[in-house]
């Protein structure tokens, strides 16, 4: 009979799914097999096939892709390489020319305090010393990194786990600003509700959106705003602009 424990670890070989806290991909399995009906006794080796690059795919949205292993990633912060270390990640890397403009926001803002919702490795690019600021994750591997980083460089906060699907078990701080990038869209079939959920347990003055202006292929989408959204934020009586840049379309709550 095929374990659970065998193909979870058979899903984590790929190095970008490698951080990913074990019960995270256990939930998907567990859901990928309900939902399609299957068993894990019945399964023939064509279908665990399937199965693996299937989860694969779907927990590879959830943490984005990644170009360096753990440990080449590591020496890059070791050399105070961070415009490298940034470009080893596919959001941060898409992100990258448009992180003057989201910090200089950001400044205007004036918050003591940021959490980072989903944050992968982008506390990199927006902590500060002087400003304390939380960082959650599923990857095991992108918070060892950002903890590192606060130590390097004296930055008061701390990298946590915490999986938004299941944002009630997670200890979210109140902070000044909080932000959620390119998250919402792929944290499960219901956004709308999910949303809600997280947006109602942020504790914030100002809170920080993007979804991103791309289909999975790379293609440009017509109507990049996400009116769901919208509603969601007008039903909370939230006031909020929007601004987009090539890669993202951000709501500034």
């Amino acid at each position: 009979m095929i374990e659970s424990e065998n193909i979870i670890k058979k899903i984590k070989e790929k190095k970008e799914l490698s951080g990913i806290d074990s019960s995270i991909v256990k939930q998907h399995l567990d859901s990928y097999l309900a939902k399609n009906k299957l068993s894990l006794g019945n399964l023939s080796p064509p279908q665990l096939k399937i199965v693996v690059r299937d989860i694969r795919e779907n927990l590879r949205k959830n943490v984005g892709r990644f170009k360096a292993s753990f440990k080449d990633r590591r020496k890059l912060l070791e050399k105070n390489d961070i415009n490298g270390l940034l470009k080893t990640h596919s959001s941060t890397k898409e992100r990258f020319d448009f992180y003057p403009k989201l910090k200089a926001i950001i400044k205007k803002l004036a918050p003591h305090s940021i959490l980072d919702l989903g944050c992968g490795i982008n506390p990199l690019a927006l902590a500060e010393p002087g400003v304390r600021y939380y960082a959650a994750d599923i990857n095991l591997d992108d918070l060892e990194i950002v903890n590192l980083f606060f130590k390097k460089n004296k930055i008061e906060g701390n990298a946590f786990f915490c999986d938004l699907n299941n944002i009630g078990s997670c200890k979210i701080p109140k902070t000044d600003l909080t932000l959620v990038f390119k998250v919402f869209d792929i944290l499960g079939e219901k956004d709308f509700e999910t949303a809600m959920q997280v947006m109602e347990k942020i504790n914030s003055k100002n809170i920080i959106v993007s979804f991103s202006t791309r289909t999975i292929s790379g293609k440009r989408m017509n109507r990049p705003r996400r009116v769901w959204f919208e509603k969601l934020l007008n039903s909370i009586l939230y006031k909020f602009e929007v601004l987009a840049s090539d890669n993202e379309v951000f709501y500034i709550i």
